[in-house]
């Protein structure tokens, strides 16, 4: 077994229980932060800036490492559906867009319930609550509603109730629940993007491996394009390490930033992954200097 890869002095891409796919305390990312001597960190929500208030009162107590008000959205555009993490939000009127994704959760999770239903199988909104009060902080809920559940707790319910016979038939199972009610589509870039960057933010693209074809120039070009990137994060666990350098190379030569992230969602997850994305730390000062030319 190789030795883990080293960590970095940053970790900009973080979630906690306020996404509907996490567990980890907020607080829980700080304690790793200074434990590992991290300068800065970023939680990055899945679709929401619901955990900001509370981030940043935590932030408070570790002055010692700089925290970056950020998200990640998930859009959909002409070239398809991409996770753009935004960072830097300054005080400003993201409602509107906030609203839209709060409203997009409360539609994915009923139109994924009404889809096994229509299947045949016994899967109510009643149901779907049971499963996401099982896993989710009230607090969560009681700001979000009911949102669609995270896909390993999904899965594991379909296989106890006999939905499916093994876990790997949930991609499938999944894709006839969608026949049957169409899922809603993220909101559409030119309705967030723009609104995002009004509020101060820089908008990068997360875990770019797939959405890029590897290193397809041309779509990259035309994603950056689309999605006014302004970075990319160039390493994450899912990007090969020789990726990530022409990534990096790519940055250089059209005036991006670079970023990196460990994607932790759970406590379990610090110890193994926390800041171990292979990102460079000089990447974080090119990035804080773009932030701070705002």
């Amino acid at each position: 077994m190789s030795d883990p890869v080293p960590r970095a002095s940053f970790d900009l891409h973080l979630h906690t229980y306020w996404s509907y796919d996490a567990t980890a305390p907020p607080e829980t990312h700080f304690k790793a932060a200074r434990k590992f001597d991290l300068r800065c960190i970023a939680i990055t929500e899945h679709h929401v800036l619901d955990s900001l208030d509370e981030v940043m009162e935590i932030a408070q107590d570790y002055p010692d490492i700089r925290t970056i008000p950020a998200a990640e959205l998930t859009v959909t555009t002409s070239l398809g559906t991409f996770d753009l993490c935004c960072y830097g939000f300054l005080p400003d009127d993201l409602r509107q867009v906030l609203d839209t994704y709060h409203k997009w959760q409360h539609a994915c999770g009923e139109a994924r319930t009404a889809g096994v239903n229509a299947l045949g199988h016994d899967y109510t909104d009643a149901h779907r609550v049971k499963l996401l009060e099982s896993y989710r902080p009230p607090k969560t809920i009681a700001r979000q509603g009911h949102t669609h559940v995270r896909n390993g707790v999904l899965r594991q319910y379909f296989v106890e109730r006999g939905f499916i016979e093994k876990e790997e038939d949930y991609g499938e199972f999944l894709s006839q629940a969608r026949k049957k009610v169409p899922f809603p589509p993220y909101p559409d870039v030119e309705d967030v993007v723009p609104v995002v960057k009004a509020a101060g933010a820089l908008v990068s693209i997360a875990h770019p491996y797939g959405y890029f074809g590897e290193y397809d120039e041309s779509r990259m070009d035309a994603i950056c394009r689309e999605c006014q990137l302004d970075g990319i994060e160039c390493a994450h666990k899912s990007v090969p390490p020789e990726f990530s350098a022409r990534y990096r190379e790519y940055c250089v030569q059209h005036g991006l930033f670079s970023t990196a992230g460990s994607d932790c969602h759970d406590e379990a997850d610090i110890d193994l992954l926390f800041a171990r994305h292979g990102g460079a730390d000089e990447w974080l000062d090119g990035f804080l200097d773009r932030l701070d030319r705002r």
